[in-house]
C-alpha cells in the first residue's frame, strides 16, 4: 500500500511520455526511381533504408537523386491502415543527375481499389506511363508495348486475368528525355 503512489507515478510517466523523435528534422537520400518497385529512401549519414514514406515531395524529378531535409511526423493516434510514422518534406539540400545506366523494372499494371488496369497508354503515337514518356528501344519492343495495349479489353472483361497477369517493362532513364521519360529495353508478360 505504501508503494502505490510510487507505482502510479511510474505508470503515469511511462504512459504520458512524449515521443522525442516527433518533429525532429533529419536528412534523407532519395534515389532516382520515381515509380519503380525498387524505389528507396535512406536515412543519412548511415544510408539505412527508411521503412515508411516521404510526404509532400512534389518537386521530385525522374532521373535525379536528392538529399532532402524532412521532419519526422508521428501522429497521436497511428492510422490502422498505414505506418505509425512518416516524413514530411521540408526542403531540397542537394539535387544531382543520376548518371548510371542500370536497367530496372516497372509494372505496366495499375491497381485500383476495385479493379486492375493498364498503366500504359498511347497518345498521338507516343507511349505514356502516367505522365512519363516511354520510348521503345527498337521495333520489337514497340510491338511488345502495342501487345500490352491490346490486352485492355481482356482486362475489362476478365478481372481474374487482370489480377494474376504480370506485365513488366525493363527500362533505363531516357538519355534524350532524362527527367520525363524511360527508354524501354524489354517487355515481359507472364
Amino acid at each position: 500500500m505504501r508503494y502505490l503512489p510510487l507505482v502510479l507515478l511510474v505508470l503515469l510517466s511511462i504512459g504520458c511520455k512524449k515521443n522525442s523523435e516527433n518533429g525532429k528534422v533529419v536528412e534523407l537520400f532519395v534515389d532516382h526511381y520515381a515509380t519503380a518497385d525498387a524505389q528507396m529512401i535512406f536515412n543519412l549519414p548511415a544510408k539505412t533504408p527508411v521503412d515508411t514514406y516521404l510526404e509532400g515531395f512534389d518537386e521530385r524529378e525522374l532521373g535525379y537523386t536528392y538529399k532532402v531535409s524532412a521532419e519526422i511526423y508521428i501522429p497521436d493516434v497511428a492510422p490502422m491502415d498505414g505506418p505509425s510514422r512518416w516524413y514530411k518534406f521540408v526542403k531540397v539540400l542537394n539535387k544531382e543527375i543520376y548518371s548510371g545506366n542500370e536497367p530496372f523494372n516497372i509494372s505496366l499494371k495499375s491497381n485500383r481499389l476495385f479493379s486492375t488496369g493498364l498503366a500504359l497508354r498511347l497518345d498521338k503515337q507516343t507511349f505514356f506511363y502516367g505522365s512519363y514518356v516511354l520510348r521503345a528501344d527498337n521495333d520489337l519492343v514497340k510491338k511488345q508495348l502495342e501487345e500490352v495495349l491490346a490486352l485492355a479489353p481482356k482486362f475489362q472483361s476478365d478481372p481474374q486475368y487482370a489480377a494474376k497477369v504480370l506485365i513488366d517493362a525493363t527500362v533505363v532513364h531516357d538519355p534524350n528525355n532524362r527527367s520525363n521519360g524511360y527508354l524501354v529495353k524489354a517487355v515481359k508478360i507472364q
